[in-house]
């Protein structure tokens, strides 16, 4: 088994770099890539060096966002499965119910449709797609070999667990997501092989340089002990961020599938439209939006952009979904929780506080919001450690995604992907809390 997930390590590694091909044929290419580029009001020196006048969309911009929809629309209807697009929850759903098989062909298609999506100006991330693959290439290397069904749902796991790391570089928060988000229990006879998947993603990604990058030498070497207040406060409007968008996201879906009355491979084109109209002054809230959650970490952002930038990305994003785009949620998280922590910095900063650096107050906001969007409370954490290198930011994350398991749990309110399962009737965590006395008076999380 050890030996098993080290190769879908590989493999999942190689298949994210191929979905990140992808989107750049499609996102990049055909937008122009200075599109998606934070401008404010100057004008970039990429944007003039390809004569664009103005940082809003073009209509050839326009024609591909619905001409992208009409392909996702009818990719979904031919390809997936009940004609409907699935993403995470499902495969968490497959590793509880389906004893961790996920189709192959289930798995290429929502990657393929995820790149479109992008490509299309969905505001939705790559790393849940890739989360798929994973899982899916797992899944297929277990049905060759004729593996047992506990062994096909650890190296679906491991398949997950490698997913993850490469999109990060992070392999021992992308053990804890699996542990924690997805099976909810610890075994060492899943930990050691998930671990080993996890190992060989993250060394494959970079040399492939697939991960998502996080400069470590913006972070300082201290934080000033009056500044968690401030990181209390991000985590405080993060849980009521994340609870707006666990709630909004369902729910859109929900009103469009029934007042929409178009064909559902007509959809995205009209999302395609939509999105035109919520980016068309703005196009960095369009996409993958890495560019600007990095930018956002380097304090590069002013704060009315920052406010504009979080609003409009809450939106597209919800927009995207409702409206039939494929994707995950990782990335707009991450984006959000950037600009919502920045401006809390920013404003600190401009009332002449002190601070150690506005990048922490970023990365505390993006833990913060994964954490509450996903559940992933543990993995948010290490993952942000993981990725800039330094043991600066654990601290304010620690306070930070506390403060927003606070707001969850008064609240009573749920994850995005809990929310999901339970409205699939699919929340495999019921019967575990029925049946375990730990969790006698805790609140589903």
């Amino acid at each position: 088994m050890v030996v098993l997930s080290i190769i879908v390590g590989i493999l999942a590694a190689g298949l994210a770099k191929l979905l990140l091909m992808a989107i750049g044929l499609t996102e990049t290419y055909l937008h122009d890539g200075a599109l998606f580029n934070v401008d404010g009001t100057p004008l970039m020196d990429l944007a003039k060096e390809q004569g664009i006048e103005n940082a809003t969309l073009r209509p050839f911009n326009v024609i591909v966002m619905v001409v992208f929809g009409l392909i996702v629309g009818c990719m979904t209807y031919y390809l997936m499965p009940n004609r409907a697009n699935r993403g995470l929850s499902h495969v968490i759903e497959d590793v509880h119910f389906n004893k961790g098989t996920t189709g192959v062909k289930e798995g290429l298609t929502v990657g393929a449709i995820s790149a479109v999506s992008i490509g299309a100006g969905a505001s939705v991330g790559r790393f849940g797609p890739a989360v798929h693959l994973g899982a899916a290439a797992a899944s297929g290397l277990g049905a060759v070999l004729k593996l047992d069904d506990q062994e096909r749902l650890t190296l679906s796991c491991a398949g997950m667990a490698a997913a993850i790391s490469a999109s990060f570089l992070s392999p021992l928060a992308a053990v804890i997501f699996v542990q924690e988000v997805v099976l909810r229990q610890w075994r060492l006879y899943q930990f050691i092989p998930i671990a080993a998947a996890a190992v060989a993603a993250s060394e494959t990604a970079a040399l492939l340089d697939v991960h998502f990058i996080i400069p470590s030498e913006i972070i300082p070497d201290f934080v000033n002990p009056y500044e968690f207040i401030f990181f209390g406060i991000i985590g405080l409007l993060c849980g009521g961020l994340a609870i707006a968008f666990n709630r909004a996201l369902p729910a859109a879906v929900a009103l469009v599938g029934k007042h929409v009355k178009i064909d559902n491979r007509l959809k995205p084109a009209l999302g395609g439209l939509v999105l035109a109209g919520i980016g068309f002054y703005f196009p960095s809230v369009l996409g993958l939006g890495g560019y600007e959650t990095q930018l956002a970490v380097a304090g590069g952002i002013a704060l009315k952009l920052c406010l504009i930038l979080l609003a409009l990305k809450f939106v597209a994003t919800i927009a995207s979904f409702a409206f039939g785009f494929n994707g995950g949620v990782f990335g707009p998280s991450l984006f959000m929780g950037a600009m919502l922590g920045l401006a809390v910095g920013l404003m600190v900063e401009g009332a002449g506080v002190e601070i150690a650096s506005l990048s922490l107050y970023a990365l505390a906001g993006m833990g913060a919001m994964v954490a509450g969007v996903v559940g992933a409370v543990m993995s948010a954490i290490i993952m942000m450690i993981e990725m800039t290198g330094r043991l600066t930011t654990s601290l304010p994350l620690l306070f930070s995604v506390t403060c927003v398991y606070v707001v969850i749990y008064l609240t009573g309110q749920s994850s995005l992907l809990v929310n999901q399962l339970k409205g699939r009737g699919k929340n495999p965590w019921e019967e575990i809390r029925a049946s375990d006395k730990k969790y006698t008076g805790v609140k589903e999380s």
